[in-house]
């Protein structure tokens, strides 16, 4: 799906620096008394007033380790307040973690775009964006396609002021400053200054040491100017995700719906929390569609947009229903699956293979579809 085109200039240039921190003892914001920042301009080395000793010794003691400028702190949402544009304004939350990997939620109005940022010895790159995702896979995993055709890359060594690089993207970033007092809700942070350009348009990012991006500032034209300032680190909590479930009435007759929210940490795949909800693990729904043996082997969504939901065996061996309340039972999972993904396409396995049970066979790879027809208004 495509952005709205002021959006996706946006996601792509000013946010697409964005990291997630938690707001560690080491990272505390500084206070009023910080210590006066350099004055030379960046990457330059002409003003005879201009302290080279001072310069020399900022750039030694900065980190040349790319999770000191960029880390892959848990749990923690950063609240981004903005100025500018409606856009400018977004909360970000860490959906998964690997060893050379990071992926990212960024909630704006509106919409919701999933992000990757790929770890190597010397630089981070955005090797992933996908706007308008609503449900959680890890795509390191699942292998969905990326929006973006070029990556970006955000931070490259060696950290210090004039070193510059060029992103497959065709953007052209520097290190301007490395010691920027920046005033935030969150606190006051002596950050790194990064200057992006790319045809037009220029973005400069804020990084403080352990705690990420602080602040972008956008500039597309002469005339506008769109600002994004973290205003609030929320730590331990989770990614919140609504859901609709599809649950069999007292008479076994047709479906109700029942509001509930999805809470997920870091590394929580939405696979297990679906299967307590359905098995009835939960209190959310009155008759559980599963039994408390079934297990959801695998669940994600292809390139195709079609889900993909294998299920363990006990959900046709414990099934123990008649036809018409075994379609039912079906039908509140497809619904509830379906609709977590925003998709009307669910293709259920069991073991890798068709549905077939003594009263329902599927071929092989057709698909069952959301169907509210049978939902009790």
């Amino acid at each position: 799906m495509s952005y709205q085109s002021m959006f996706k200039k946006m996601a792509f240039l000013s946010l697409s620096g964005l990291v997630l921190a938690a707001c560690s003892d080491e990272a505390q914001p500084t206070t009023e008394d910080t210590t006066e920042q350099t004055d030379s301009a960046a990457g330059t080395d002409t003003d005879t007033n201009t302290d080279s000793s001072t310069d020399e010794e900022t750039t030694e003691n900065l980190s040349q380790n790319m999770l000191d400028w960029i880390p892959m702190n848990e749990n923690t949402r950063y609240v981004y307040e903005g100025e500018g544009a409606e856009s400018a304004a977004y909360t970000v939350y860490p959906q998964f973690t690997h060893s050379d990997t990071l992926q990212v939620v960024q909630s704006g109005t509106g919409t919701d775009s999933v992000k990757v940022y790929e770890y190597a010895e010397n630089e981070v790159r955005e090797v992933f964006l996908r706007g308008e995702t609503y449900f959680r896979d890890d795509v390191v995993d699942t292998g969905l396609t990326s929006e973006q055709d070029q990556y970006e890359v955000l931070l490259q060594a060696p950290i210090e002021v004039g070193h510059s690089w060029e992103s497959p993207s065709g953007s052209i970033s520097e290190i301007t400053d490395s010691n920027v007092s920046i005033e935030t809700p969150a606190g006051t942070y002596d950050a790194l200054e990064i200057t992006r350009t790319l045809n037009d348009t220029t973005t400069l990012l804020y990084y403080a040491p352990a705690v990420g991006m602080i602040q972008s500032i956008y500039e597309p034209d002469g005339d506008m100017t769109v600002t994004s300032t973290l205003s609030q680190l929320e730590d331990e909590v989770p990614e919140e995700i609504p859901l609709t479930v599809y649950e069999l009435n007292e008479m076994a007759t047709a479906l109700n719906t029942v509001e509930t929210t999805l809470e997920l940490y870091t590394n929580d795949p939405a696979r297990l929390a679906l299967t307590e909800i359905l098995n009835g693990s939960t209190d959310v729904m009155s008759v559980p569609s599963l039994t408390e043996n079934v297990e959801l082997n695998y669940l994600y969504m292809g390139n195709d947009g079609i889900v993909h939901a294998d299920f363990s065996e006990e959900l046709i061996t414990e099934m123990n229903a008649g036809s018409g309340i075994e379609a039912l039972l079906l039908q509140s999972i497809v619904n509830t699956i379906g609709g977590y993904y925003q998709t009307d396409e669910v293709l259920v396995t069991v073991e890798t293979e068709p549905y077939e049970s003594g009263h329902i066979a599927m071929d092989e790879g057709q698909t069952m579809q959301v169907d509210l027809s049978s939902v009790e208004e």
